[in-house]
């Protein structure tokens, strides 16, 4: 009956202290966020008619990522979220191929604290370094007139002259994000994570440069917003 009893126990600390004991300090994660930003400069422009808005496009954003375990209840990475879209422009002239990417890149700091041995409440802070790209596949021909056609629906009243081979549309900022989490070791490797919050940019409509000329971009408003994310998290060592 005793060795019953400790066949019994080595079973149960193999099923749940074990997967605790040990966890990798190196980690990737790959997963989905949400968030509602309002993108006033594509779906309210009455001169250049972007692609139709949806789910996709608008409020899905692509998450991956890389944390480092340095202390037993602290980690800090990098995770960049995406939002992208694509389609044709109908200009006057054209009907090029447009792109549009905005990307969230995150150096985040996280503290963490096992309230069971398979359940893990964090806390997220991070500075933002956001990038805004948008591309347009023009001709060599009628690359300035489609470019000031687009420019001028953003609200830019100083033309273009002249252009030399990109046709890449690109403006940077910074922000800070704050999020609260709960994860779910499946085992000693595998987890769900689960993360709400919030995120605030410094985006600002004139800073936008294509090549080396400061134009207007899109009215956007990416402060303020709630986010939230999904990953599935990978220990690698």
């Amino acid at each position: 009956m005793k060795s019953q009893i400790q066949v019994f126990f080595l079973i149960l600390h193999g099923l749940v202290v074990s997967p605790m004991v040990a966890q990798p300090k190196i980690s990737i994660d790959l997963g989905l966020g949400i968030y509602e930003p309002l993108m006033e400069g594509f779906d309210d422009n009455t001169e250049v008619f972007f692609p139709a808005d949806n789910v996709l496009n608008r409020n899905m954003l692509l998450n991956w990522g890389v944390y480092y375990e340095f202390f037993s209840n602290a980690r800090i990475g990098y995770n960049s979220y995406l939002s992208y879209d694509f389609g044709k422009l109908n200009l006057q002239n054209s009907q090029p191929i447009f792109r549009r990417s905005i990307q969230y890149r995150m150096v985040p700091l996280e503290t963490f604290f096992r309230w069971r041995p398979r359940i893990e409440l964090n806390f997220t802070l991070t500075p933002i370094w956001g990038r805004g790209r948008l591309t347009v596949e023009t001709k060599p021909t009628g690359k300035v007139d489609d470019w000031n056609e687009l420019l001028n629906s953003f609200g830019d009243s100083d033309p273009l002259s002249e252009l030399a081979g990109t046709d890449q549309l690109v403006n940077n900022w910074i922000g800070y994000s704050g999020m609260i989490g709960v994860r779910f070791y499946l085992s000693s490797r595998l987890g769900l994570d689960f993360k709400f919050g919030f995120m605030n940019n410094q985006y600002k409509q004139d800073e936008w440069l294509v090549q080396r000329n400061k134009v207007k971009g899109p009215a956007m408003k990416i402060d303020d917003l709630p986010i939230f994310s999904l990953r599935a998290i990978y220990g690698l060592k």
